[in-house]
C-alpha cells in the first residue's frame, strides 16, 4: 500500500458535489491539492484544505478551454512543485433528445462533450508530459459513468447481487433516450483510458476510471430538479435520494484506488452504481484489452 502523504495531485470541477469530497479525501491524505472549477466559490476550497495542514492552489477555469487548461496546469506545477495525481472530475449533464433541433443540439455538444470529453482528454494530455517530465510515474483517474458498465460490461460476468435496485439484474447499459450526448462523452473515455494506459506503461503511469453511478451531488440534483434539501420536504425526492450513494464513500474508492501504486490495477472501469457495495472491489478481467499490452 502506497503512502500518499506529500504526493500533489489536481482536482477538476472541485468546487461542488463528488469533486469537493475528492479534494477533502485527498488532504486528509497528506496531499497537497490544486483545484478547478468554473464556479468562483472554488476560491473558498483553498483556504479549507490548507487549514488540513496541506498546500493548496485554487483558480477559475473552464476545461473546456485550451488557454484555462494550460494556465491552470502551469500554476499548480508552480505552486506545487509537481504533479503526481490527476483526477478528471469535471462533468456536466442535462437533458438531451435525438429529435432535438440543430441549434440546441450544437449547444448540447458543445457544453456536454466540450466538459466531459474534450476537458478530461485536454487535461489529461496537459498532465501526461509533466509527469513523464518528472520520471517518478503517477496516477490519472477519470471520472466517467456506471451507463456503460453497469453491472459489469458484458453481462455475462454481472455479479447479480440479491442488493441490485433492477431485481432481474444484469441492468442494460445506457442511460435513456435523455441522455445521448451524456453517455457519448462518457463512453468515449474508454479510447482515452485504453490508450494512454498502454503508452504509458514505460512510465510507471496508471489510467483507470470510476463509473460513477447516482452519487448524491448538486449535479444530479440539478438533473432530476431537487434542490439541496429537497428530501427535507418531498418525501418523493426523499425516498429517490435515499438510494444515492454518498461523495465521502465514493471519495474513499478513490482513494483506496491510489493506494495500489504502480503496481496496482490499470485500464480498468470500476463500477460504482446503486445496488452494489461503494467499496474498490477486486479489479475485472480485461475484456476490451489484452494483458500483454499492459506488461510492458
Amino acid at each position: 500500500m502506497v503512502d500518499l502523504a506529500g504526493k500533489n495531485a489536481i482536482v477538476t470541477g472541485a468546487a461542488l458535489g463528488i469533486g469537493t469530497a475528492y479534494a477533502r479525501a485527498l488532504a486528509a491524505e497528506g496531499c497537497n491539492v490544486a483545484v478547478c472549477d468554473k464556479e468562483e466559490s472554488i476560491m473558498d476550497l483553498k483556504s479549507e484544505l490548507e487549514a488540513m495542514g496541506i498546500k493548496a492552489y485554487a483558480q477559475v477555469a473552464d476545461v473546456s478551454n485550451s488557454d484555462d487548461v494550460r494556465s491552470f496546469v502551469d500554476n499548480s506545477i508552480a505552486a506545487l512543485g509537481s504533479i503526481d495525481i490527476l483526477i478528471n472530475n469535471a462533468g456536466t449533464i442535462w437533458p438531451t433528445m435525438a429529435d432535438d433541433d440543430i441549434d440546441k443540439a450544437v449547444a448540447d455538444y458543445e457544453g456536454i462533450v466540450g466538459t466531459n470529453l474534450k476537458g478530461e482528454f485536454m487535461m489529461g494530455r496537459a498532465v501526461i508530459n509533466q509527469m513523464i517530465a518528472q520520471g517518478a510515474g503517477g496516477e490519472i483517474v477519470n471520472i466517467a459513468t456506471d451507463h456503460h458498465v453497469t453491472c459489469g460490461s458484458p453481462n455475462e460476468i454481472c455479479p447479480h447481487l440479491e442488493t441490485c435496485t433492477w431485481g432481474d439484474a444484469p441492468r442494460p447499459t445506457g442511460g435513456g433516450e435523455v441522455m445521448d450526448l451524456y453517455d457519448a462523452s462518457k463512453w468515449a473515455l474508454n479510447g482515452l483510458m485504453f490508450a494512454w494506459a498502454k503508452a504509458l506503461v514505460p512510465h510507471k503511469i496508471r489510467v483507470n476510471s470510476m463509473c460513477m453511478g447516482a452519487t448524491d451531488s448538486h449535479m444530479i440534483r440539478g438533473f432530476f430538479g431537487y434542490a439541496m434539501d429537497e428530501e427535507d420536504h418531498n418525501p418523493e425526492a426523499k425516498a429517490d435520494i435515499d438510494t444515492w450513494m454518498t461523495r465521502e464513500d465514493s471519495a474513499q474508492v478513490v482513494i483506496d484506488l491510489l493506494k495500489e501504486g504502480p503496481d496496482g490495477r490499470n485500464a480498468n472501469n470500476m463500477n460504482l452504481c446503486i445496488g452494489r457495495p461503494t467499496v474498490l472491489e477486486p479489479a475485472l478481467p480485461h475484456i476490451y484489452i489484452t494483458e500483454e499490452s499492459l506488461n510492458g
